[in-house]
């Protein structure tokens, strides 16, 4: 196994599944280099490595589903097609998480692997990709339903959650434009009130911030979206009142 270069956190959601297998499975990885660097200013941090790909070579019956937070790509081999996650360049200091969605298939109790990560990048001003980190992942399965009632971790939930606010704020926007300002509002709503309700439980700043943010866009849109609609509806009415006095 190779192990160097890039530092990995895999963490799962549940650290326990049902030996009966699992349709989805979450696992939140976090990547980077060095030491947590701020930025000052506009300062840009030195690029490490370019082109950072994940490569997930699944085990018998374990399919990636989806991927929040990067892009997933597909690389065609001898041996078929291979799951490739494209992250982007590395810079000293900063760190990065996305989400991966799998399912897997039943199991006996015991600990068993998912697949095999392998991480590789070009350094700057090189052609050549090498392989930097190479990952064996794991997870327990269980029969026993008290290891399986155990809450989900509260980091990757945290990040699945706060994930959605792109995707419902698109499906809200789409209402808007369809004049739909009452659904959309809803859905902008809805999303917020889960948002405050989950900081009311952990006291986790970052849902209120979350809550507020789709709180003010709704009061934009509500104000912009029903002042073009009035502004439309003035314009049609003084037309169909110029062609009466006609």
């Amino acid at each position: 196994m190779v192990k160097s270069m890039v530092n990995v956190t895999y963490t799962w959601e549940k650290e326990s599944i049902s030996a009966n297998g699992a349709e989805q499975v979450n696992l939140l990885i976090e990547w980077g280099y060095g030491a947590i660097r701020k930025r000052k200013g506009n300062l840009i941090l030195k690029t490490a490595g370019c082109d950072l790909q994940l490569q997930f070579i699944p085990e018998n019956g374990v399919s990636l589903l989806k991927v929040e937070g990067v892009r997933l790509g597909f690389k065609r081999s001898e041996d078929g097609d291979r799951m490739v996650i494209h992250c982007g360049d590395v810079r000293r200091g900063n760190y990065r998480q996305a989400a991966l969605t799998f399912s897997v298939p039943a199991h006996s109790s015991g600990r068993h692997t998912i697949g095999l990560m392998e991480w590789s990048w070009r350094k700057p001003s090189q052609e050549k990709r090498t392989l930097v980190r190479s990952d064996q992942i794991y997870i327990n399965y269980t029969h026993h339903l008290g290891l399986l009632s155990v809450p989900p971790h509260p980091m990757v939930e945290k990040y699945i959650k706060l994930n959605e606010t792109s995707m419902i704020v698109k499906k809200a926007l789409r209402m808007y434009e369809k004049g739909d300002h009452e659904r959309g509002a809803f859905i902008l709503n809805r999303q917020a009130d889960e948002l405050l309700i989950r900081a009311a439980r952990t006291d986790d700043m970052d849902y209120l911030k979350e809550a507020e943010l789709l709180l003010a866009i709704r009061n934009k849109w509500n104000g912009t979206f029903e002042s073009n609609h009035y502004h439309s509806s003035k314009v049609l009415f003084d037309q169909s009142n110029s062609v009466v006095n006609v």
